[in-house]
């Protein structure tokens, strides 16, 4: 009888705790902070993530390395910086996503109806703070450091409730950044080196150089050389200078990138002009562009990682000599994007041209 009683009691006690039939658990709530100091409140993981705004390639290169995002991304910013949508290679439900113009407002953002809009930090004042005025959470990115990469990944580690994909991610730029600066930063001779963003407008050209905290800087130091704009260029956004200045440096490597023009055609108008090649690294053949596949890999982008070594192997051949960038491309694109060999050599190795 005694037996009878308890196993009623424990029936009783055991359904108490169970879910009403029908019912779904309750998600655990989620206060997830990014680099700018702002938080998103979310009842649980988000199944609706659009993202959006300027830079939305660089956002996007990093929320498609965590395998959930293919299905719940369901807005998407616009990608093409000029070479095509690297997007499209990545996820198989790109056609059913809705499709944001760069200068979606929120009210087309709104459509998308998200849980959670992702965008970068920039953008905070003119569009994130409008859409967190209609009710819907944000996050920002930074992206600008290979420190801001850790932070940005642990955040989307608990966005897609996969922190250890994130922390996967961290190991491997942790890695093969010390790959590099473990052999550069005992060198004792750094070749002088210019960085330069090219521009027309107009038909009137124009070279930039990046501020001294941006990653463009970043990644001429770790790679063992001197950049030779920084002292005058220690903050802010892109600085216009003359061949006059360039002359004045006369550095001894020059790296171009020109993100929306055919950087060859960039760099074979260069090469020709009577001016540049008075110096010192057009007559070395050190004038050369940054290697570009759908976005080039100098910017904040995923490829960082990639520019980086490669820039290390072109400033110190010898040093490096061990270093296959053909082969560190294509484990890039598999290890962190999921890529067959067929879709590396098709989207990726087609547009390197190597």
């Amino acid at each position: 009888m005694k037996k009878n009683l308890y196993i009623l009691l424990l029936t009783v006690i055991i359904t108490c705790f169970l879910p009403a039939e029908g019912s779904r658990e309750v998600e655990t709530a989620l206060v997830i902070e990014d680099t700018t100091g702002n938080t998103a409140e979310l009842p649980g993981i988000p199944e609706r993530i659009t993202f959006a705004g300027r830079a939305s390639n660089m956002v996007a290169d990093v929320l498609y390395m965590f395998p959930e995002a293919s299905s719940r991304i369901v807005g998407v910013g616009m990608t093409n910086q000029r070479n095509g949508e690297f997007v499209r290679v990545l996820d198989p439900l790109y056609d059913a996503k809705i499709y944001l113009e760069r200068n979606a407002g929120p009210e087309q953002i709104a459509v998308t109806q998200p849980d959670l809009v992702v965008m970068k930090n920039f953008q905070k004042k003119n569009l994130g703070d409008p859409v967190g005025q209609l009710g819907i959470p944000v996050l920002y990115m930074n992206l600008e450091t290979p420190e801001a990469y850790e932070k940005d990944f642990r955040m989307l580690g608990r966005v897609f409730g996969n922190p250890e994909r994130a922390s996967e991610l961290i190991k491997y730029y942790k890695e093969e950044k010390v790959f590099v600066t473990n052999r550069t930063q005992s060198l004792t001779e750094k070749p002088d080196i210019l960085f330069i963003y090219h521009t027309t407008r107009d038909g009137i050209a124009a070279f930039n150089t990046p501020p001294e905290t941006w990653i463009q800087s970043r990644m001429v130091e770790m790679a063992g050389g001197t950049p030779v704009w920084t002292d005058s260029h220690p903050g802010g956004g892109w600085s216009k200078i003359n061949l006059e200045q360039i002359a004045a440096w006369n550095p001894d490597q020059i790296y171009v990138v020109a993100y929306r023009e055919d950087i060859n055609k960039v760099l074979t108008l260069m090469k020709n002009s009577p001016e540049w090649q008075e110096l010192n690294a057009v007559k070395k053949g050190h004038l050369t562009a940054f290697p570009v596949d759908f976005y080039s890999w100098d910017q904040p982008d995923s490829r960082w990682i990639l520019g980086l070594k490669w820039l290390a192997k072109q400033i110190h051949p010898e040093l490096f000599k061990d270093l296959d960038i053909e082969e560190m491309t294509r484990s890039f694109f598999k290890d962190l994007y999921y890529l067959t060999d067929e879709q590396y050599e098709t989207e990726i190795l087609s547009r390197l041209g190597w």
